[in-house]
């Protein structure tokens, strides 16, 4: 018993000290390793590498909002590169944009955010890793549009932090010429703020009205038939 108690003691404290090591790096170690180790995600990952994207590709990157989009079939004729992955956060897509961006893609739609939200990871830092992606993107593959989405609604518990967040991010979009799609008005329950019942079964991710109306909203831009945002110095 006594030999038990004590392996007990030992895990509790190692679990207390995970804990404060992960909220001193605002959970950075623990998205490093998770997207390292987690197979699902890796799996991904190897998808993507051996299905590079090419010049002239539409690439929809995120998380499980972007993956669960059937962007192929959302738009006929259109070269769509899904690259969402399911729990991936701005510093995941910050360790795997590379693949995106030696393929030159002609747009890329960014929608990154929410799991860190969840974690919680500071504000400040995932806006900074947002920008952070929109400048490597540009250095590494400047003839690439790029199309910052907003974050969308979640449970209404949420509601502060995702606005908050969305303002951060249109600032990036405006200071790193990036096009601002403003996504959240179109799926928000003005009541409380929450995602709309009509669009989500579980207040995150999207049904297929949900997609139907995201699809409408940005169709010209990814046709390319829509002009260049004021918000975007191109």
């Amino acid at each position: 018993m006594k030999r038990f108690l004590v392996a007990v003691s030992v895990l509790l404290n190692l679990a207390i000290a995970a804990g404060i090591v992960w909220l001193a790096v605002g959970g950075g170690a623990f998205r490093v390793v998770r997207s390292f180790l987690d197979p699902a995600h890796a799996r991904s990952v190897s998808q993507f590498e051996a299905l590079a994207v090419a010049p002239g590709d539409v690439v929809f990157l995120g998380d499980s909002i972007t993956a669960g989009g059937n962007w192929s079939e959302l738009f006929p004729g259109v070269n769509t590169r899904n690259r969402g992955i399911g729990g991936d956060t701005t510093e995941g897509v910050l360790e795997r944009l590379a693949q995106i961006t030696r393929g030159q893609p002609a747009r890329i739609f960014l929608m990154i955010g929410t799991n860190d939200l969840s974690q919680p990871v500071p504000e400040d830092r995932i806006v900074a890793n947002v920008a952070a992606i929109v400048e490597r993107i540009h250095a590494e593959s400047p003839g690439t549009r790029i199309f910052l989405q907003s974050v969308l609604p979640r449970a209404a518990s949420y509601r502060e932090r995702v606005e908050s967040l969305d303002l951060g991010l249109r600032a990036v979009a405006a200071q790193h010429e990036a096009t601002w799609v403003d996504l959240y008005p179109l799926f928000e329950d003005p009541a409380d703020g929450s995602l709309r019942n009509e669009f989500t079964n579980d207040q995150l991710h999207l049904l297929g009205r949900g997609y139907l109306v995201w699809r409408d909203a940005i169709d010209a831009m990814v046709r390319g038939t829509a002009p260049p945002s004021k918000e975007a110095r191109r």
